[in-house]
């Protein structure tokens, strides 16, 4: 075992004792099956005509799930020499290797150098040399008695070595005394090693629950000299091991990844306690070559009392549940938000005691696919991430509940169809709310609308009052304030072709861009225009013009803010403010007919003056009748949404 070779390299022998010894009695029971195998294949070969025996319960007694091995007794035949029995050589290296898997608790707990271990591998040794094969489906009749004979005066046989092997490793299982400790297997302990092995257990199964029916968190715990040495299989890779040296108030945490990023977030989750830990380094199991490398870290903490050491190993045990499959969870959620972000929603998830198994078990990256499809109804570009769509704190807020729905939502017991629902839900109320934020660069342009509506009015005030004004300049800012509208108005078509579901604000901001234009368009206009004699300007009314305009601005900019806020309220507000509008509307329209009335019937009224004061006449019309139509559809989007 990979597993094995690594707690090895950690200088964990002990710990590994009671496992293997489980082991190796699971391997002694798969022996003996082989060995029936091999002695029934054989006489059903010999006398074909004798009823075929039917193993089947014999292999699942002994936790064989090759179904193939059901016929080979029914199948095997005598050649002469030598005996056809398919799957014979399959047979033969997995019985060999049973017997090493015998062999190995042996060695561990006798050190190296045993004679009593050396005599056993010798004669494990000798049985495969003298019972080759002849082929992938054919043996000898001296092969099969060397492996399956009961006749000691024959000789050696693996039959007689496995018999003997099966009473060492009782005697072995017998002086280890293994006890159990809240879940925790142990043997070996030392007076007070129960209460901190009980802290730690506590912790385990605080939150165990989050695995979601995952393999892992076996906790196995012996006392080695001055030491408690606990060890949990997180139940990963294999090379995924967090052993624990407790002597006195000093703890030393040992943990073994292959994945960096999954040791570094260990340390995050143990941040709370005064923990000094060592550089990351990588390490190689040599023993066996396939175990490849793994990083390795030690952390140090030193408790103030008893009490602080027991919450410190609680807290440990606790913590390693969301470790179980982090690697694939961080994946999916990379999907989504930048790798920061991901580890940090991994990091809450655990410290709110739900994690991350959940969300795997609904689907994990597909789950949240599934429910935008549904939702937004836009796929995510290359390169893009779901806080391009949301925005930060949304995808991360939306994500952060996803974890946790599907966490409680499986642990309680709820239906799949319920989980998927929820998480829909929640996006849709999220989307919801991103759509109304749209509403805050819709209001930073109803104020660039306002002020160019006021410089207008300014402008033409000055006309009425006479000089005092620089009316090039009051354009030229008009224009600027004007540019800066169109920015506002990109950025909104920018979203809404992500999310099309937010298709109304493109709408509302672009009749409002309409009557910015027609507003700079006017002071354009106002700028050109000579000296107007002043019993022209009276008959145009040209102030109540300005007037109208800023008054029609500025309840559109107040249709805006109503709408951004929340509740009947808000929605009753927003229609007031429609109300008001819609009636400055009707008295631009008879302004305007008034002012074109006036320049009618101006007997000395010049061509210029005409022209440039019926087409700014015309352009504040239509700006009222934009912000008029604007804040129309902005009362459908809040009423209907």
């Amino acid at each position: 075992m990979i597993k094995q070779a690594i707690v090895e390299v950690l200088g964990e022998r002990d710990l590994l004792v009671p496992e293997l010894v489980h082991a190796a009695l699971e391997a002694n029971a798969r022996a003996k099956y082989f060995f029936t195998v091999l002695q029934l294949a054989r006489a059903h070969a010999d006398a074909l005509d004798a009823p075929v025996p039917d193993l089947r319960v014999e292999r699942e007694v002994a936790g064989i799930e090759d179904v193939r091995l059901d016929t080979v007794v029914e199948a095997s035949r005598n050649l002469g020499d030598r005996y056809r029995i398919p799957l014979v050589d399959t047979i033969l290296e997995q019985l060999l290797s049973d017997i090493r898997s015998m062999i190995s608790p042996l060695r561990l707990a006798a050190g190296p150098g045993d004679a009593t271990v050396a005599a056993f591998d010798q004669r494990l040794a000798a049985i495969r040399a003298s019972c080759p094969a002849r082929s992938r489906t054919t043996i000898t009749a001296e092969a099969i008695e060397a492996l399956t004979s009961s006749d000691s005066d024959r000789g050696d046989s693996a039959h007689w070595l496995v018999f003997e092997l099966h009473k060492a490793i009782d005697a072995l299982q017998t002086s280890l005394a293994t006890d159990n400790v809240n879940g925790a297997k142990t043997y070996k302990l030392g007076p007070d090693d129960r209460t901190l092995i009980a802290a730690f257990m506590e912790g385990v199964h605080r939150t165990e629950a989050a695995r979601l029916g995952h393999p892992g968190l076996g906790t196995t715990a012996t006392r080695s000299g001055s030491k408690l040495i606990v060890e949990n299989d997180i139940g990963e890779t294999s090379a995924h091991v967090v052993v624990m040296h407790v002597e006195g108030l000093h703890v030393d945490v040992t943990a073994t990844d292959v994945h960096l990023r999954r040791l570094e977030f260990l340390q995050q989750l143990l941040s709370g306690f005064s923990v000094q830990w060592t550089d990351l380094r990588s390490r190689r199991a040599r023993e066996l070559e396939d175990a490849g490398v793994f990083y390795e870290t030690v952390g140090t903490f030193m408790a103030d009392d008893l009490g602080e050491l027991e919450r410190f190993l609680a807290h440990v045990g606790s913590r390693l549940v969301f470790l179980i499959d982090w690697n694939r969870a961080r994946k999916a959620l990379c999907a989504f938000v930048p790798k920061g972000v991901a580890v940090a929603l991994l990091g809450e998830a655990a410290d709110d005691g739900h994690g991350h198994r959940g969300f795997l078990e609904m689907g994990g990256e597909q789950l949240v696919f599934d429910a935008m499809a549904t939702v937004i109804r836009t796929p995510l570009r290359y390169g893009e991430d779901l806080d391009d769509v949301l925005g930060i704190d949304d995808a991360r807020s939306f994500l952060r509940a996803t974890l946790r729905t599907c966490s409680i939502g499986l642990q309680e017991g709820r239906s799949r169809a319920l989980i998927q629902a929820r998480v829909r839900a929640e996006l849709s109320s999220l989307v919801r709310t991103h759509g109304e934020r749209l509403l805050e660069p819709v209001a930073e342009h109803a104020a660039l609308v306002l002020d160019i509506g006021r410089g207008l009015r300014d402008q033409l005030r000055a006309l009425s009052e006479g000089p005092g004004l620089d009316q090039a300049a009051a354009a030229r800012a008009a224009k600027e304030r004007e540019r800066r509208a169109d920015d506002l108005v990109v950025f909104v078509r920018g979203v809404v072709a992500r999310r099309p579901d937010a298709e109304a604000y493109r709408r509302v901001i672009e009749l409002a861009d309409d009557a910015a234009d027609a507003f700079e368009e006017a002071a354009f206009l106002v700028s050109l225009l000579p000296d107007v004699p002043r019993p022209l300007s009276d008959n145009l009314r040209i102030a109540e013009l300005g007037d109208l305009a800023v008054n029609t601005a500025e309840a559109y900019a107040a249709t805006v803010e109503s709408a951004r806020a929340v509740g009947q309220a808000a929605v009753q507000a927003t229609l007031e403010a429609v109300d008001t509008i819609t009636a400055l509307e009707r008295q631009m329209d008879d302004g305007e007919r008034r002012a074109v009335s006036s320049l009618a019937r101006h007997a000395q009224i010049d061509t210029k003056t005409f022209v440039l004061a019926s087409r700014f006449v015309a352009e504040c019309e239509r700006a009222v009748d934009a912000l008029t139509h604007a804040a129309l559809a902005l009362r459908d989007r809040i009423t209907t949404a």
